[in-house]
């Protein structure tokens, strides 16, 4: 189940194998940031199907800021494929 916290791989579009933080999950899809090319003050949506749990998941204080949310998904390792 996706829900605000987790982290996931992006599995389509322009940011394809990135590791994001889900900002929150709604019907019309989930809202994405990294906290550098998707800053959490205009996360993306993504369908979905486009996107595989990593079965991370990161706590309210690491997705205050865009520094510390780009510091615990590097901490993390969970990019695929760099």
């Amino acid at each position: 189940m996706i829900r605000r916290g987790c982290v996931i791989i992006s599995l389509r579009g322009r940011d394809a194998q990135q590791a994001m933080a889900v900002l929150d999950a709604t019907p019309d899809g989930v809202w994405v940031a990294d906290g550098k090319r998707r800053p959490i003050q205009r996360p993306k949506r993504k369908n979905p199907r486009h996107v595989v749990l990593t079965g991370s998941f990161l706590g309210e204080s690491s997705m205050a800021t865009n520094r510390e949310l780009r510091r615990a998904l590097a901490t993390m390792g969970e990019t695929v494929g760099k």
